[in-house]
């Protein structure tokens, strides 16, 4: 084997770190592992992310278990897989003059030469002790004939920890070159410029590469790249000889290149490079989440808006169902109390004054009989007469169809709104983007049937009120007059046979003021007894009304809590209705500002690491 470069190897990274770098380093590295994988859970609900990304984070924590690679790019046959033969001392990799190297190449360390080909990467395990710090990436070329091996350069790029850029002496930063190095810095990578073949100039030439180089990169890049001007070709040409030929070797340019590995990439280094290069990966992955997110959020914000305006929608037609209800309410009262004003009238023409002889002669008839016989005939009673003059039963018999009406008011608007939120929803569900779409759960359509069993339910109890305020009054007043006009009717008799009794005595003595008191106290008491009727017409008015305003309050009382029930379903079916996109806005909207916080998190977490590094 060829004499290696003047790098002292070692068993792992931190085998000559002291012990107060070694704890830092894994702290550190436990650390950025942890913040990965979390991370890797994080950006795994991100929509939209481009998988490129997530294999870049996978990439990235892998990283952190990997040894320090140093990636090599640049065009075809510029001498990428002979510089790192050279700098190795044997002839690992395959050297052509077209287009040889199809796929990434990985050089790590083990104890023979082995091959392990998976996708679009081989890894080349070697014995060759630098390997132990170093792995090596060969690149396909830039700009080669074959498409694809831009793609799997690039794709390959960001796993890097430094980066050659590679270019023929004698073709130096083509267009295409600055352009990859322009790549470069957007990436954030620690880069160098290596100019191979520089064998194939005169001396006086080379220092018009390097300046040329400078310069360009100057004016392009924005800063002065390391620049390496080196023959491959000598360079290994020098390590064949035994010892290698140390003038040959400073000549090639591998001597600046052996001196920059052991000083400039020594452990304490390459280490923080190590960590570092997960962290950029990481960074930029986050930005481009980051960005993810924020036009997930626009998105919706804007079906968030949607949200709003469906609420806005079903709270209107809530407010308008109660407001239909609370008018249909008032309107059944006032016809509660247009029939208890009609009963009132009733009784207070039964009971009034001006019928009160009539009404005495009705008693007399009572008394002996004749009235029940001609109630029997006549097939009415004079409270059920009184009633059907002044329409009672008619004003309570139009409550049950306004009742009716109510129902049908509510489930018409309760259909109608059903079917224009499933337009409205459907439209707007056909406005989600296809991430959001594939993930809406159930089908926005309305429900087959529509229940009307909550005003059915309490129909009996409203029926059973209305009857107890048409029948039970009439029978209750009939009863109560039959009574009255017996007790007036022989209040009456009684009067008539006192004033017999003292009127006709009082007449034979001739004692005009005796007859005149007598006749008095007679009439007032004959007054007094058809005062009665009236008096008692009254009180069974304000009777009747309190009986008509309780059955009244419990009518109210049943149908309001049927109508709130029925309210209660017509909103709910609004929402079930609406409730795929509804849940799909509103977890998806909580998760994007979950995973807005996380990645504002993670950032910071990586900021906190990155102040780990600068103490190394």
């Amino acid at each position: 084997m060829a004499e290696q470069p003047n790098v002292k190897p070692s068993d792992d990274l931190l085998s000559r770190a002291d012990s107060k770098l070694l704890a830092h380093y894994a702290k550190l590295r436990r650390q950025e592992h942890e913040l990965l994988s979390k991370l890797i859970e994080t950006l795994e609900q991100v929509d939209n992310l481009p998988e490129d990304q997530m294999e870049q984070m996978r990439d990235a924590l892998f990283h952190t278990d990997y040894p320090f690679m140093m990636m090599l790019v640049g065009p075809f046959s510029s001498g990428k897989s002979s510089f790192i033969n050279a700098i190795l001392g044997e002839n690992i990799l395959e050297v052509g003059a077209v287009p040889t190297t199809d796929h990434i190449h990985i050089l790590r360390h083990g104890p023979q030469v082995q091959k392990a080909k998976t996708g679009d990467s081989t890894v080349v395990f070697h014995p060759n002790p630098l390997l132990e710090s170093l792995s090596f990436v060969d690149t396909p070329g830039l700009e080669s004939v074959f498409e694809k091996h831009d793609a799997i350069t690039r794709k390959f790029l960001h796993r890097a920890d430094l980066v050659l850029l590679v270019m023929v002496a004698t073709r130096v930063l083509s267009a295409s070159n600055l352009d990859f190095l322009q790549e470069l810095k957007g990436y954030g990578k620690r880069s160098i410029i290596v100019v191979n073949q520089v064998d194939l100039l005169e001396e006086e030439d080379r220092q018009t590469v390097r300046n040329f180089v400078e310069e360009q990169s100057r004016l392009h890049l924005g800063f002065d790249p390391i620049i390496w001007m080196v023959s491959s070709k000598q360079a290994m040409e020098a390590q064949q000889e035994r010892p290698r030929d140390e003038i040959l070797y400073d000549q090639s340019g591998f001597a600046e290149i052996e001196e920059y590995l052991a000083e400039t990439l020594g452990d304490r280094e390459r280490i923080k490079q190590k960590l570092e290069t997960p962290l950029l990966i990481a960074t930029n992955v986050l930005e481009k989440a980051a960005t993810q997110v924020q036009e997930n959020q626009v998105t919706l914000t804007e079906h968030r808006n949607t949200l709003k305006n469906i609420e806005l929608q079903i709270d209107e037609a809530a407010t308008h169902q109660r407001q239909t209800v609370e008018n249909s309410l008032a309107e059944i009262d006032r016809q509660w109390s247009e029939a208890a004003m009609r009963g009132s009238e009733a009784i207070g023409e039964l009971f009034q004054f001006s019928r009160a002889f009539r009404q005495i002669i009705s008693g007399l008839l009572e008394l002996i009989g004749i009235a029940s016989l001609l109630r029997r005939i006549g097939g009415r009673t004079r409270a059920e007469a009184a009633f059907e003059k002044h329409n009672v039963a008619e004003a309570l018999t139009k409550i049950p169809e306004m009742v009716d009406m109510l129902g049908a008011r509510l489930e018409g608007r309760d259909v109608q709104d059903l079917d224009d939120i499933v337009q409205y929803t459907n439209k707007k569900i056909g406005e989600l983007p296809p991430n959001l779409k594939d993930k809406v759960i159930g089908k926005v359509q309305a429900p087959m049937n529509y229940d009307r069993s909550f005003l059915r339910r309490v129909r009996t109890d409203l029926d059973n009120i209305l009857n107890d305020a048409r029948r039970f009054e009439t029978k209750r007043l009939d009863r109560q007059l039959t009574n009255m006009l017996i007790v007036a009717a022989i209040w009456e008799i009684i009067v008539i046979a006192l004033a017999l009794a003292f009127g006709i005595p009082a007449a034979q003595s001739a004692n005009s003021g005796t007859l005149f008191a007598i006749f008095a106290v007679i009439l007032l008491a004959a007054l007094a007894g058809l005062a009665l009727l009236p008096l008692r017409g009254w009180l069974l008015e304000r009777a009747y009304s309190k009986r008509m305003f309780d059955l009244k309050e419990r009518y109210h009382t049943i149908l309001n809590e049927a109508l709130k029930e029925q309210l209660a379903y017509g909103i709910q079916l609004r929402k079930d209705t609406t409730a795929p996109f509804t849940r799909l806005i509103e977890s998806q909207a909580k998760l994007t500002d979950e995973l807005k916080n996380q990645i504002d998190t993670s950032e910071r977490a990586i900021e906190d690491v990155q102040k780990g590094l600068a103490i190394l």
